[in-house]
C-alpha cells in the first residue's frame, strides 16, 4: 500500500470522525442537558479523568483477565466439542440439543442462573466461555468435515500424527477458525461487560458503568462506553494483525 493511499485513508477516517462528533455536539445542544446527553467535550474531559485514575487500571486489568480466561476456556471447549461431533455421529446426536440450547438462550438468562451458584467474579468468565464455545464449535466442526480426504489419507501413510496436524490439517482449517475466533472475540467482550454490569464484581468496567448509572453521572457512563468501544476496536485490530501473521506463516510453509 502506497503512502498516498494510507494518507487518503487516514484523511477519510478523520473526516468521518469529525462529522459524527459534529452530529453528537448538535444533538447535545438540542437536548440541552448533560444528564440526558453530554457533549463530546464534556465526555472527553471525563474520559481522560477516568484513564488517569489509578483504580481504572485495576478495573481494566481484571476485566481483561476475565475476557482472556473466558475466551480461552470457550475456545478450548468449542474445539473439543467440534472434534467429538465431527468424528462421531453418536456425539453429534447427543450434543445437538445442547448446542441449540446454548445458541438460543439469552445472555441475561445465563447471568441470572450463574449468580445463584457461581461467585460474582467468575460469572463474566463463564458467560464469555458460553458465548464463544458454540461459534468455535460450529466453525471447527465444519472445517474438520471439509478436510480433503485424499490428502488426509496420503498424510496418514507418510507423516506422524503431529506432522499430519501441523502440515495437513491445520493449514486447511486455520482460515475458518481464525475468522470465527475474530467474531467470537467481539461477542465475548460484550458478554463480559454485560455480565459485569449484572454481577457487579469488585474490580470491573461493568461495575463502574453501573455505578455511573445509579448516581446519574451520564458523562461518566458515556466516557466508560467510549473506553469500552475503543478497547474492543484495539483488540480486534490486534487479533486481525495476529491472524494475518499466522496465515502468512502457513502460506509460506
Amino acid at each position: 500500500m502506497s503512502r498516498k493511499t494510507v494518507l487518503i485513508r487516514i484523511f477519510r477516517i478523520v473526516i468521518l470522525i469529525l462529522i459524527y462528533l459534529g452530529v453528537w455536539q448538535l444533538l447535545s445542544m438540542i437536548v440541552g442537558s448533560s444528564l440526558l446527553l453530554p457533549s463530546p467535550v464534556e465526555t472527553a474531559e471525563r474520559f481522560f479523568r477516568i484513564i488517569v485514575d489509578k483504580d481504572c487500571l485495576l478495573d481494566l486489568g481484571f476485566t481483561f483477565l476475565r475476557l482472556i480466561a473466558g475466551y480461552l476456556l470457550g475456545a478450548a471447549a468449542g474445539i473439543v466439542l467440534a472434534v467429538l461431533t465431527a468424528r462421531s455421529s453418536f456425539f453429534r446426536f447427543l450434543l445437538s440439543p445442547f448446542r441449540v440450547l446454548i445458541k438460543s438462550t439469552p445472555v441475561l438468562s445465563f447471568v441470572l442462573l450463574l449468580l445463584v451458584s457461581v461467585v460474582s467474579n467468575m460469572v463474566p468468565v463463564v458467560v464469555a466461555a458460553i458465548m464463544v464455545a458454540p461459534m468455535i464449535w460450529a466453525t471447527t466442526e465444519q472445517a474438520i468435515l471439509s478436510l480433503d480426504t485424499k490428502l488426509t489419507e496420503m498424510a496418514c501413510l507418510y507423516f506422524t500424527p503431529f506432522q499430519r496436524f501441523h502440515l495437513v490439517y491445520l493449514p486447511q482449517m486455520l482460515p475458518q477458525i481464525l475468522a470465527s475466533g475474530l467474531t467470537a472475540l467481539g461477542f465475548a467482550w460484550k458478554a463480559v461487560i454485560t455480565a459485569e454490569v449484572l454481577s457487579l464484581p469488585k474490580f470491573a468496567i461493568g461495575n463502574r458503568m453501573y455505578l455511573s448509572k445509579i448516581y446519574l453521572e451520564t458523562p461518566d457512563m458515556v466516557a466508560w462506553t467510549v473506553l469500552v468501544v475503543s478497547l474492543s476496536l484495539a483488540l480486534e485490530l490486534l487479533l486481525k494483525y495476529t491472524t494475518k501473521r499466522l496465515r502468512r506463516r502457513y502460506d509460506s510453509d
